[in-house]
Formats: structure tokens, C-alpha cells, sequence
């Protein structure tokens, strides 16, 4: 297996509409509305769900921020209009040298077209400015409506993972 390859993303990361931004400090509200969300959380393999955990979270996301040799992104998904926080975004670089995708959105903004932007401009980030040779998403089977988003950001069904390990 080759080591973690390290690259730099410029950030933000423009959408049509959003800003994929760093987390601040002031976006723990925020987080913890979608992460406690049931709905919204019930394919996560992590939610800040509880206040503690949720300040634990974004501490530990702030503090990996700060580091040079960056492998992975953890980004707030900002509205351009109005700078409010409708979900997250992740990008990690596997020890493969690809690139794994994830999103989670607060409920109210689902069916709005904001997942399938998302991934699409994570996708172009891999490509492009990281030069990844394949980029992947891990989805839950079950979760049917962040396939279809995967699918039309133009990822394809591959397999069925048996177990996933972090």
C-alpha cells in the first residue's frame, strides 16, 4: 500500500450557490441542529448529535485545520446569499491516493439540490486541483436518496462494502 498522498485544496470551494468553507467557531449551532437530527443522521457513521459531542467534534475539526500536511477536509456548506450554514461536506485522502466523499444536509434544505452540488464540485476538486485518480463515496445501501445525489454528480454504483472499517 503507498502512503497518504497530501495535497492542497484551495478554499473555499465556490458552488453555485454555496461556499465549502472551514468551520468556525460560531457554525456549532449549526451542526448540532442537522447532527441531532434523527432523520438526518440515521445513515451517518458519526453525528454530533449531543451538545458534548458536537463541541468535542468541531474542537477537533478546528485544531486539524491548522495542519500543513492536510489528508483530509472537513468543510461547512455555507449559503453565498446569506452565509447560513446548511450542512457539511467531507473529503478524505485514502492510503489508495483516492479521494472519499461524504455530505450531510439539515433537513430543511433536502430536495433542493444542494447534495448533488456539492458532490459535484468535490468531484471536480479531486480530479483537477488534487490531481486524484479515482474518487469514491461511501453511501449506506439503505439510503436511497444520497445515491441518486452520487449518481447524478456523476458517480457510479461499484460494489457493496461487507463491512467498513475507518
Amino acid at each position: 500500500m503507498s502512503a497518504r498522498p497530501t495535497r492542497t485544496l484551495p478554499l473555499p470551494v465556490a458552488t453555485e450557490r454555496l461556499w465549502l468553507r472551514e468551520f468556525v467557531a460560531d457554525d456549532l449551532p449549526a451542526m448540532l441542529a442537522y447532527g441531532s437530527n434523527p432523520k438526518v443522521n440515521r445513515y451517518m457513521l458519526f453525528a454530533p448529535d449531543e451538545e458534548e459531542n458536537a463541541r468535542k467534534h468541531l474542537a477537533a475539526v478546528l485544531r486539524q485545520q491548522g495542519h500543513a500536511r492536510r489528508k483530509s477536509w472537513e468543510l461547512a456548506a455555507a449559503r453565498q446569499q446569506d452565509g447560513q450554514v446548511v450542512g457539511a461536506c467531507d473529503l478524505n485522502l485514502t492510503p489508495e491516493g483516492e479521494g472519499d466523499l461524504g455530505y450531510v444536509l439539515a433537513e430543511e434544505h433536502w430536495g433542493q439540490g444542494y447534495g448533488t452540488e456539492i458532490l459535484r464540485s468535490l468531484v471536480r476538486a479531486c480530479f483537477g486541483e488534487l490531481q486524484l485518480p479515482r474518487v469514491v463515496a461511501t453511501i449506506d445501501v439503505r439510503n436511497k436518496r444520497s445515491i441518486r445525489v452520487a449518481e447524478k454528480a456523476g458517480l457510479r454504483w461499484e460494489g457493496t462494502l461487507r463491512r467498513h472499517v475507518e
